[in-house]
């Protein structure tokens, strides 16, 4: 069996909106076409640094303008491996993702990556975030970084 060594970086993205903040989900088709809410994330490409890879991931899909986007911190890196059992040779997958605080400072509303399966997008308050269900529980890692969301 093949093993694939892959790096990518995420994006919590949020807004003040008036007094309140709200936290950027996409609803994305996954492989069983099934829609759920995800982070903006992708590959970082060959010679790019983590933190230019989650503005230039969260533009592309969430149709943001990248200097609308202000990275705000480093929350953390997380590592996992997985088998994907749908490309060929099935490989082992060890990877490596970089999450990012970030603040999104325009007005615009996003525009989703249809060719990519995102169908839509929520702006979703910050007290909302614990009763959801999203990947690498995202409840917890906004709970423990409350204090940065300024």
């Amino acid at each position: 069996m093949a093993r694939k060594y892959e790096k990518s970086s995420w994006g919590v993205v949020y807004r003040k909106n008036w007094k309140k903040i709200e936290v950027l989900l996409l609803k994305w088709l996954n492989s069983k076409k099934k829609e759920i809410l995800v982070i903006p994330k992708g590959h970082i490409e060959q010679g790019e640094i983590a933190k230019d890879a989650a503005v230039r991931e969260i533009s592309e899909e969430a149709g943001l303008k990248i200097s609308d986007l202000e990275v705000i911190k480093f929350i953390t890196k997380l590592s996992y491996t997985f088998t994907a059992w749908y490309l060929k040779w099935t490989p082992v997958i060890d990877k490596d993702v970089y999450l990012f605080l970030v603040r999104y400072n325009g007005t615009a509303s996003p525009i989703v990556q249809t060719e990519e399966r995102f169908t839509g997008y929520r702006w979703v308050p910050i007290e909302e975030v614990k009763d959801m269900e999203i990947l690498f529980d995202l409840a917890s890692i906004v709970y423990k970084n409350k204090t940065y969301f300024i």
